[in-house]
């Protein structure tokens, strides 16, 4: 069994979010399908390490935990707790650096209450990450654009 360092981040943070942000911190930024629309791994370079985060959009943070939210998951190893500290603080959230304990804490409050409904297109766009892959993304919305009043 692996050590973990886990995230629960704003219920309404969206998969597209979530990796613009990482963009914006690591290198090579790659998001894995994995046959829902509910789980994606995404893949990082954080300095020499190459990393790789479980992201669940669905209600297992709230089912494992009773924290409605997005429930990240990497880990636990050199950058770890800071990595993760670095997302809830942008997004907000609660962090647990060592999951073989129950210390979650959180990090800007503020925010992770500011969260709102997920809306059906967020979904949407997880439904057409999940079946084309995450680099279609923009193509699929602007044909969906282009065709919805047909």
């Amino acid at each position: 069994m692996g050590v973990d360092t886990k995230a629960i981040i704003r219920k309404d943070v969206t998969l597209v979010e979530l990796v613009n942000y990482l963009k914006a911190q690591y290198e090579d930024v790659t998001v894995y399908t994995t046959g829902s629309d509910t789980f994606f791994q995404i893949g990082f370079v954080d300095g020499e390490d190459e990393r790789l985060m479980s992201c669940h959009f669905n209600a297992c943070a709230k089912n494992d935990y009773d924290i409605e939210g997005i429930l990240l998951s990497l880990s636990l190893w050199r950058n770890s707790i800071e990595i993760m500290k670095g997302i809830c603080e942008y997004f907000g959230g609660y962090i647990i650096e060592n999951d073989c304990n129950d210390e979650w804490y959180i990090i800007n409050l503020e925010k992770f209450e500011s969260a709102k409904e997920i809306t059906p297109i967020d979904v949407f766009k997880n439904k057409v990450i999940a079946r084309l892959g995450y680099d279609k993304l923009k193509i699929a919305l602007e044909l969906f654009e282009e065709y919805k009043n047909i």
